[in-house]
């Protein structure tokens, strides 16, 4: 087994941050701001997370993985994680943590823990520190670098002979169906970040194979979920939603729909696995049925 080594750092653009490491994989978690992962990628390798040098005036856009509350709502869903945060350090990982927001009273969390090999389990917490029920889901975002491919499966869900409907495909208002950085396989559905796009692009879908995929230059970082049948989900049912524009492309995940009471909490997890020597074929085609694996490992993907 892996040792995981966790260490309190100085770093040039986070100042104070976490570093937690297997040997395999490794992970930065800034405290200066937060809660947020701000780098995660193979031992000594690049950073498969798009991070900005500094916060934009007009949108603090950080970059790397961050906590939000669906649905989007604003202001309630964009209070900024600028400021310092606590940070435990804790066996196999760290757990990072800022009070309630003052505009929502919802506080925010996400521990790390790290295992053995490519994988590393984000649990994202979010609590009702106010004085009366809100409804929410939990929210993870991923900011990815450009010049990839998302992957989000889309097998059936049930018998062919069903009279009801087993899967869903949901697209924003600013989004063309037909758009070129989209392409529909039997199975699945392929998102193409192009760096010279005209325009914002998002769709989500019900996520009922529990799993989203990127691939870029080679790597495909992948996201394991847990989905409630049962649940409702916001975003119209979705449990699974990618965002893309000219600079960046999100992998983003949600829990379901709950009302929190009071001094309640509601958890969210993704299982993160990294995988090398992923080849790149014809997206347009999208042949290859991307099967969730027993063993939770990402398949060896075939993306253009």
């Amino acid at each position: 087994m892996s040792h995981v080594t966790v260490e309190e750092v100085t770093d040039e653009r986070w100042i104070n941050a976490v570093h937690v490491s297997n040997g395999t994989i490794e992970l930065l978690a800034p405290t200066t701001v937060g809660p947020r992962i701000a780098r995660f990628g193979f031992e000594g390798a690049r950073n498969e997370f798009r991070v900005f040098p500094e916060p934009r005036e007009e949108w603090p856009l950080v970059g790397g993985h961050r906590l939000w509350h669906g649905p989007e709502y604003a202001p309630r869903t964009h209070q900024p994680d600028l400021e310092p945060i606590d940070a435990e350090v804790i066996d196999d990982g760290v757990a990072l943590r800022r009070g309630a927001d003052k505009g929502t009273g919802i506080e925010k969390a996400i521990t790390v823990r790290m295992g053995s090999g490519a994988s590393v389990e984000i649990t994202h917490e979010l609590t009702n520190r106010g004085v009366w029920p809100v409804e929410f889901a939990p929210w993870g975002l991923s900011v990815l670098k450009p010049g990839g491919t998302a992957v989000i499966p889309l097998s059936p869900q049930a018998e062919e002979d069903s009279l009801l409907p087993d899967r869903s495909i949901t697209f924003w208002p600013y989004t063309t169906p037909g758009d070129n950085r989209l392409a529909y396989g039997e199975e699945r559905v392929l998102v193409a970040q192009e760096t010279d796009s005209d325009g914002p692009l998002k769709i989500g879908t019900s996520a009922g194979d529990a799993w989203v995929a990127y691939v870029n230059d080679g790597h495909a970082f992948r996201k394991d979920v847990s989905v409630d049948p049962a649940g409702t989900y916001p975003d119209r049912g979705c449990g699974a939603e990618v965002y893309t524009d000219g600079e960046i492309l999100e992998l983003e995940t949600l829990g379901p729909l709950r009302t929190v009471e009071p001094g309640e909490a509601v958890e969210h997890v993704e299982t993160w696995t990294l995988a090398k020597g992923v080849p790149r074929g014809d997206r347009h085609l999208a042949r290859r049925h991307l099967s969730r694996p027993a063993d939770r490992q990402p398949p060896i993907l075939t993306v253009g």
